[in-house]
């Protein structure tokens, strides 16, 4: 008679098997800490720290997915099980307790493995909200499933952990099998089948992994755990053979089955066995290679973005289809980056609310009918929120103001086929308003699933997923006459258009005056259904997931899939030019997103806080106080910004430059501060920058700890926290905002005898800096004190954040080393805060590689360690220049801008 496998509920108790332990393996180094301290059931310790192992193989012949040949490198040890876990482990019913559990899950051996580690006063690794079961008792599905490597749990091991254990004793010719038996499952083994202590890794049952599966790469790779998804519908690993395999088939490189194995897959000649141990600093990789986080890469920035569509604070929002998770970019940030969010549901149509703060969506597909859910998500300050809609079902929600001011999310109850009328009309659309993180009560606006989007008077929607139908002033029509359409869009300027994608049907045919494939355009109706617009996808792609952008009657954007289905990119179209700006690049990018801030700015401000930079509390100075005015009232006009300490606030006189520059420059100022400056309010406010000039004073980088001379130049003045909690105005600052930072400004005047209107502060000349060495020259601190490498890491690291945003906004960077007395070399000390000599000489040298190394930094040396030509008087003191000394510097600045703008 057949054998047949199955699993029980998983919701009764998991028995354990005791067992006798079983020795380590592998090498005789001495044992690991934590681990060789635990005498865990049927166990046995790999010794792979500084050990590799080679994943995938260069045979041509072997599968795509198991090309090139990776070498993995462990930093780590960890435990393995000796066998498979068994039917009476798991308390399953089978035809014998110690055959391994099969017809399993990725699912029922992760909740085995939780079970296990609760049962053994253990954490869990694996996190989630709900289990899902299908009829026969097998777990299909882990709501918000988490995987934590770093716990000391229970676990699957990784593809790399598995094939080094087994690689330790690679036997396929000792697999059970019997090609005269379809089920032939031999009893798992004890550690003396194995003289290494492990058994069954070649034969009997092919085996789960923890892995997602992810394409190989060619070069080393450290602690592998393969590619990190979370929606649990992916592609997994097996590993092994089983029963039913040719040993001359089974290879160590393998890693799946005949059929595309996912979480929820299972079969009576697959189980697995568990590894236990933390994986301290676990690498996933993408398909190209790269780690999951870098695994989509930017192609635009903000500037362009603000360019081409003409607005500014923009958002994107799309869906990562090649790992599940949703990806949030802010375009106004210094440095844009995709965040990750790991919902732990399947998140499909996502769409960023009107104030830019939160993400709503939903787990349901367009054209896929079946019971959906609607959540939102917040953003930033608003993160911590995470609510669900409690309605049956509720599918494609998009936001909305009504009259009364009040946001509003529609939403349908399905969003399946639209094309039989009854069925269709059988299915509504409702709106729930939605404030402060919270949805109210939903209500029902009408008759059939418009989910392309309702007008804010309820007299046009639109809806697709095989017809293009809309409802005109309460009365339902079915446009574009009766062919088939999806993607429906709903404009949310004033015009009312509607955005779709076709199959190539006649009517589109006939309005852009030639043949086209499915999706190769994309169309514009007016307010009535007639076509007033099409713009063609680039050659070798398609369009997908059309979506106007939030209050954008011109604007759309969407996927671009190439010839093979993958959706590779998504840009910004403009729908009557045609033109595109392209703004991620990926391998499965789907359902985008873009909002844009298109409300004027509120002019009324809170006065007892606005411009007001000027305290008592905390401020060391109130150099900066004097120079925000200035760069508000120029952040439209500089091409120059000079940011450091007091050497460069007194040396460069932004008036002989050829350039319109400002010099914001403040004290106490280093890299730390130069960083924080430049990132919240320079590359944000300043929008014509194109050469950024900081002090490189070197004496300082050992002067203060990360933050500190931020803080002593803010104190607690309430200007610079009401910027802060208006995230720097980054959406933007009207007039009355400048004339009134001015006007707080002067009536806290200081340094007015000094100041000019663009930041320079003026020294008169006392000191002259004679030839060889005659001059003045203070050490405050003594220049054998200890040199601290930490902080000089610190401020490098600084320096090198400020090029990559400078990068980023395409802007170049200038490091000014202002000269110094030259009575400095009569000293062991580079400067007045002591600094020894020969420590600075080191660090110059690295400036001169960081510059040689860059494309937009360059290193400018006006001091060369004291042996500089601004010699007489051109200093108000040992180490600042006065006017004529500031003009000499100056102006060659000047050349050199110069001759970076010839480049």
């Amino acid at each position: 008679m057949k054998k047949t496998y199955y699993i029980a509920l998983l919701l009764v108790e998991f028995v354990l098997c005791a067992c006798s332990n079983s020795e380590s393996v592998h090498d005789t180094r001495p044992p690991v800490e934590y681990l060789d301290t635990l005498s865990l059931k049927d166990m046995v310790l790999i010794r792979s720290k500084g050990q590799s192992v080679t994943l995938g193989t260069d045979d041509e012949s072997a599968p795509v997915n198991e090309r090139p040949a990776m070498k993995v490198s462990f930093d780590y040890d960890f435990l393995i099980g000796i066998h498979e876990v068994s039917c009476e482990e798991m308390n399953l019913v089978c035809d014998a307790a110690d055959l391994p559990a099969t017809n399993v899950t990725f699912f029922d051996a992760v909740l085995f493995a939780n079970k296990r580690s609760l049962a053994e006063g253990f954490d869990t690794a694996y996190s989630y909200t709900k289990a899902i079961f299908d009829a026969t008792g097998s777990c299909i599905g882990l709501e918000r499933f988490n995987f934590n490597p770093k716990k000391n749990a229970y676990r699957l091991p990784t593809e790399a952990e598995w094939a080094y254990a087994a690689s330790l004793d690679w036997a396929p010719e000792q697999s059970w099998n019997n090609v005269n038996s379809e089920y032939n499952l031999h009893p798992v083994c004890t550690a003396k089948i194995d003289t290494n202590g492990i058994c069954d890794l070649a034969g009997n049952a092919m085996e789960w992994v923890g892995d997602f599966l992810v394409p190989f790469v060619n070069s080393p790779v450290n602690d592998f755990m393969g590619g990190k998804n979370s929606a649990g519908m992916e592609e997994r690993v097996l590993k092994g053979g089983s029963y039913r395999n040719d040993p001359a088939l089974i290879h160590l490189h393998s890693r799946g089955d005949v059929y595309m194995v996912t979480s929820s897959t299972k079969a009576p000649y697959v189980g697995f066995r568990l590894a236990f141990g933390a994986i301290p600093a676990p690498i996933y990789l993408d398909a190209n290679g790269r780690s999951v986080e870098g695994g989509n890469t930017l192609l635009t920035i903000e500037n362009e973005l603000r360019t081409f569509v003409g607005k500014p604070l923009t958002k994107l929002v799309f869906r990562d289809d090649f790992n599940g998770n949703l990806v949030y970019v802010d375009f106004r940030a210094a440095k844009p980056s995709m965040q990750e969010l790991d919902l732990g549901v399947s998140a499909y149509h996502p769409e960023i609310s009107p104030n830019g703060k939160y993400i709503a969506f939903c787990t349901g597909l367009e054209g896929v009918s079946g019971e959906s859910d609607v959540y939102v998500k917040g953003l930033d300050e608003n993160a911590d929120v995470f609510v669900k809609l409690s309605a049956k079902s509720a599918a494609i929600p998009r936001w909305r103001i009504l009259e009364n001011g009040d946001t509003a999310i529609v939403y349908v109850t399905d969003a399946g086929n639209n094309k039989d009328d009854a069925n269709f009309l059988s299915q509504e659309t409702w709106q729930v308003r939605f404030s402060n993180g919270k949805f109210g009560e939903p209500e029902k606006l009408f008759e059939g699933t418009y989910h392309g989007g309702v007008a804010d008077d309820n007299n046009l929607a639109v809806t697709g997923a095989r017809l293009l139908r809309a409802r005109v002033h309460g009365k339902n029509e079915i446009w574009y006459n009766g062919e088939q359409a999806c993607n429906v869009s709903l404009s949310r300027g004033d015009a009312n258009l509607t955005l779709f994608l076709d199959f190539g049907g006649k009517t589109g045919h006939e309005f852009v005056g030639a043949s086209y494939v499915t999706h190769e355009r994309a169309l514009v109706a007016d307010s009535t259904g007639k076509l007033i617009a099409s713009v063609a996808a680039p050659e070798g792609y398609t369009f997908d997931h059309t979506e106007w952008v939030s209050f954008s009657d011109s604007f759309f954007v969407a996927t671009l899939t190439n010839a093979k289905g993958s959706h590779q990119k998504i840009v910004l179209t403009n729908a009557y030019t045609g033109e595109m700006l392209p703004l991620v690049e990926g391998e499965e990018l789907w359902h985008p997103s873009l909002w844009t801030h298109d409300r004027k700015v509120d002019t009324q401000w809170d006065n007892d806080s606005l411009g007001l930079y000027y305290t008592e509390n905390g401020q060391a100075t109130h150099y900066l106080s004097q120079k925000m005015p200035v760069l508000w009232k120029y952040r439209d006009s500089a091409e120059v910004v000079c940011l450091g300490n007091s050497h460069i606030q007194a040396g460069v006189a932004p008036a002989y430059l050829s350039f319109f520059a400002i010099n914001i420059a403040t004290v106490p100022c280093d890299m730390h501060c130069i960083e924080y400056l430049y990132e919240t309010y320079i590359s944000t406010q300043v929008s014509h920058l194109k050469y950024l000039v900081i002090g490189i004073d070197f004496d300082l980088w050992n002067e203060f700890e990360p933050g500190e001379s931020i803080q002593l130049n803010m104190g607690d003045a309430p200007g610079f926290q009401y910027d802060i909690h208006h995230d720097y105005w980054r959406e933007g600052v009207d007039n009355a905002f400048v004339e009134r930072t001015i006007e707080i400004a002067s009536a806290y005047e200081v340094y007015a005898s000094i100041r000019d209107e663009r930041g320079w502060m003026m020294q008169t000349c006392i000191e002259d800096w004679g030839s060889e060495g005659r001059g003045f020259a203070e050490v405050l601190v003594d220049s054998t004190w200890k040199d601290d490498s930490h902080r000089y890491e610190q401020n490098y690291a600084q320096l090198d954040n400020i090029l990559k945003i400078a990068e980023l906004h395409g802007v170049k960077v200038v490091g000014l080393i202002l000269p110094l007395s030259p009575y400095y070399r009569n000293t062991g000390s580079y400067g007045r805060h002591g600094m020894r000599r020969s420590v600075a000489e080191q660090l110059i040298e690295r400036l001169k590689k960081v510059a040689a190394e860059s494309e937009n930094f360059v290193l400018m040396d006006e001091n060369k360690m004291g042996n500089h030509d601004y010699l007489g008087d051109v200093a108000n003191d040992y180490d600042h220049l006065c006017d004529v000394g500031a003009k000499k510097l100056t102006l060659r600045l000047d050349s050199l801008l110069k001759t970076l703008e010839n480049q």
